[in-house]
């Protein structure tokens, strides 16, 4: 869905827009209508919000699996795959559907979204609105919901790295004198959750600084108001590569420390299958191999981590 989403969005960018606002303004880059805008904008929305909900609904599902001890067996359950690909979707058609009877979906300064049309008009008293009137109340709404599903991220990775600790701490007990105290999964769990919990955070922050100029009703500089924009044109589209990033990580990091005479880039090849890896594998072991399918939980044991 994130790549969906993407494409849609950050790589058709104004293409399906019938007209641009400040930086392109017309050309080839704008070659789109109202039907090629509001497709993008519905697509955008539906995509974006599916992607926020079930980040939020597997960061719950990590922590969940250390805590109760869930297994594969179970996490492979039709109710489980039901109970966690059904809500996105439901809740994702209930923010993106309701924008299309009102006309919200309307050209924006990146890609068509959530706006009202003319660009400002609900600022400007001699403007009126023809299209989207009303449309950044919900546009602060879909934000709000995704610094809520956020939120739960962060909450339930700092669970996942105090249960975790909790279970090493309870193996204290059987430690020699002076024999010192283990926190490597606790330190593992911890970074992990740190780059998981980032990887949502970072790229929707300045839109998160948005929203609250928005709520607060503070006027924004021109100054201010580029700096954020150029921030969110470098950090919003790094939402597939920070995820593929968190899940690529512990597979490369397996596979570098059972492959230390290898370089770095070599490794990340491996990791990511690139064609030409035989050539750089080459004697490599059936545990190697094996650590490059290891999933990211393993929920058989508490001590596993994300």
């Amino acid at each position: 869905m994130d790549i969906i989403g993407s494409f849609f969005g950050f790589f058709m960018g104004l293409w399906m827009s019938g007209e641009g606002i400040l930086f392109i303004t017309s050309g080839p880059l704008i070659a789109g209508n109202t039907q090629t805008c509001t497709a993008q904008g519905f697509i955008f929305t539906f995509s974006l919000t599916y992607f926020v909900t079930a980040y939020a609904g597997l960061g719950a599902l990590y922590c969940l699996m250390v805590r109760r001890g869930w297994t594969k067996d179970q996490m492979k359950t039709k109710k489980m795959r039901v109970l966690f690909l059904l809500p996105p979707f439901i809740i994702s058609l209930a923010m993106a559907v309701p924008p299309l009877f009102y006309q919200m979906y309307n050209p924006t300064l990146f890609y068509c979204s959530l706006n009202q049309y003319p660009n400002n008009c609900e600022y400007d008293p001699e403007v009126p609105c023809t299209r989207g009137e009303n449309a950044l109340i919900v546009q602060a709404v879909t934000l709000l919901y995704a610094l809520l599903c956020t939120l739960i991220v962060i909450v339930f990775m700092v669970l996942l790295i105090c249960s975790v600790y909790s279970q090493e701490k309870k193996g204290d007990k059987y430690l020699s004198k002076g024999q010192k105290k283990k926190r490597d999964y606790t330190i593992d769990t911890a970074w992990q959750g740190v780059r998981y919990a980032g990887a949502l955070t970072i790229p929707f922050t300045p839109q998160y600084v948005f929203l609250g100029y928005f709520l607060f009703q503070t006027p924004m500089g021109n100054t201010t108001f580029l700096f954020w924009v150029y921030l969110v044109a470098i950090f919003f589209p790094l939402l597939g590569f920070n995820n593929a990033c968190v899940y690529f990580y512990p597979r490369y990091k397996a596979h570098r420390k059972s492959n230390e005479d290898k370089t770095r880039f070599h490794c990340v090849c491996d990791t990511l299958g690139i064609a030409w890896r035989s050539t750089w594998t080459k004697g490599a072991n059936s545990e190697t191999e094996a650590s490059l399918s290891e999933p990211l939980v393993d929920g058989s044991n508490g001590d596993d981590v994300i």
